[in-house]
């Protein structure tokens, strides 16, 4: 798995989301010299080779960070994540409790509730699937933009609801969000901080990517909450 590294310090790993790579981050962790800024691109983004074509689950990223891990000699490390980042680093601090020291989770996704109209958008695909009269523009723009070898993967992440793991994670977690945030509702942020049993939550006005438009606050609340 692909890393770059700045700084030096305690450990912050960075976990991205779906569809970017650890250099989103970099902004933010060029104003951190004090802390060992680890940015890794996860399987299929970046310069990391992609997962099978199986397709792999939130599980399954958690495992291979456990091993990028072991590998790089990380004891503990505060995890700093955004969108799909936050899934991996719910199931990692669950399973690993002992190698994750808090977790920092910006539009954080992995909550999902029972939604009619999603189950009749389901129910009808399937039924077209089987007549073979399905059509590519029935899926999602994240869907359509995935390259063949991360769609297996991303039809395995996305439908997996990961509140199991959110009630297992013991280490401090601090939770922000942003008001206008289309791609994971405020209500997933809201129902993550009930569920984490060390949590707060910062609402912030903006969308998904709202704390990157702030680099130098949002440097500032990782220095804050690693300290």
């Amino acid at each position: 798995m692909y890393f770059a590294e700045k700084g030096s310090g305690k450990t912050v790993v960075y976990l991205h989301g779906w569809g970017c790579d650890g250099s989103i981050f970099l902004p933010v962790a060029n104003k951190l010299p004090r802390l060992r800024n680890v940015l890794v691109d996860m399987r299929g983004f970046g310069k990391s080779a992609p997962p099978p074509a199986s397709g792999w689950t939130v599980a399954d990223y958690a495992e291979d960070l456990y091993d990028f891990f072991q590998k790089q000699g990380i004891d503990r490390a505060t995890l700093v994540c955004h969108s799909f980042g936050c899934r991996v680093a719910l199931v990692f601090a669950a399973t690993h409790p002992d190698r994750a020291e808090r977790l920092l989770l910006v539009a954080p996704a992995g909550i999902r509730r029972f939604s009619l109209k999603r189950w009749l958008r389901v129910r009808r695909y399937k039924i077209k699937k089987f007549f073979g009269k399905t059509e590519l523009s029935h899926a999602s723009d994240d869907y359509l933009n995935c390259n063949d070898a991360l769609r297996a993967t991303f039809v395995k992440v996305v439908n997996e609801d990961l509140s199991r793991y959110a009630k297992r994670v013991t280490c401090p977690a601090l939770i922000v969000a942003g008001r206008s945030d289309e791609a994971v509702p405020l209500w997933q942020a809201r129902t993550m901080c009930r569920l984490i049993r060390q949590s707060s939550l910062a609402e912030i006005d903006g969308d998904h990517f709202a704390f990157f438009r702030s680099p130098v606050a949002f440097a500032q609340t990782i220095q804050n909450f690693v300290e």
